[in-house]
């Protein structure tokens, strides 16, 4: 086979599983609106000789969140790529299953069997798993909540410090100071995102934060 074969294949199997509850995008991606938040899933598969390694992984956002970080993008200058869906955290097949959660590492797709295989068993963990869970807390609240259980890390990750000041969290300035802590071993590109978007979010309110995030990108003059 071929990966674009085993692409199709894929892309096949989940619209005969889940063609009614997610909306598919390019490359492979597809979306399902919760609540105030959006649930994002796709594919990713390493040509590999005569196999393809494929893997799963699911992003999640919110409209406020998306339209806060592309406003900041588009005034400060910030070295990120603008999106109508923009993400706040994720999962990953891989992380799922060194954290036990998940029973297989990856999928090693060989035949039309293999792949059935992997869509039959992600588009289950899905339907079984992660939906129930976020269609139970389909809020900003619990966006929040999911995007700062890891965020305290070397690596630059601005979600939680973002949802945390937009939802009024104390925990943002511990937040802050933790990145303020670890930023200087970052790329200096980096720094200076860093450095504008702590910036910009100490100098709003929390008031003036939500004006932004509840404007459309399409409204702004």
């Amino acid at each position: 086979m071929k990966e674009r074969e085993v692409s199709k294949l894929l892309e096949n199997g989940v619209k005969a599983r889940l063609g009614g509850v997610f909306k598919k995008l390019k490359y492979g991606h597809y979306l399902k609106n919760i609540g105030d938040l959006y649930f994002d899933f796709g594919f990713g598969i390493v040509n590999s000789d005569n196999s393809f390694p494929s893997t799963f992984s699911c992003s999640f956002g919110c409209r406020s969140y998306s339209n806060l970080l592309n406003y900041m993008i588009d005034n400060l200058g910030l070295n990120f790529q603008k999106s109508d869906y923009l993400f706040a955290c994720g999962i990953h097949q891989m992380c799922l299953f060194d954290e036990g959660k998940y029973p297989t590492l990856e999928y090693d797709i060989y035949t039309e069997a293999d792949a059935q295989k992997m869509v039959d068993e992600v588009s289950a963990y899905i339907l079984n798993e992660v939906l129930p869970e976020w269609e139970a807390n389909p809020t900003l609240e619990y966006l929040e909540k999911k995007a700062n259980e890891k965020c305290l890390t070397d690596e630059l990750n601005l979600s939680g410090l973002i949802l945390a000041k937009l939802l009024g969290k104390p925990k943002y300035e511990s937040i802050k100071q933790h990145f303020i802590t670890v930023s200087k071993d970052w790329h200096e590109r980096n720094k200076k995102d860093f450095e504008k978007i702590i910036e910009f979010l100490d100098n709003h309110s929390q008031e003036e934060l939500w004006k932004i995030a509840e404007t459309p990108i399409q409204s702004r003059s």
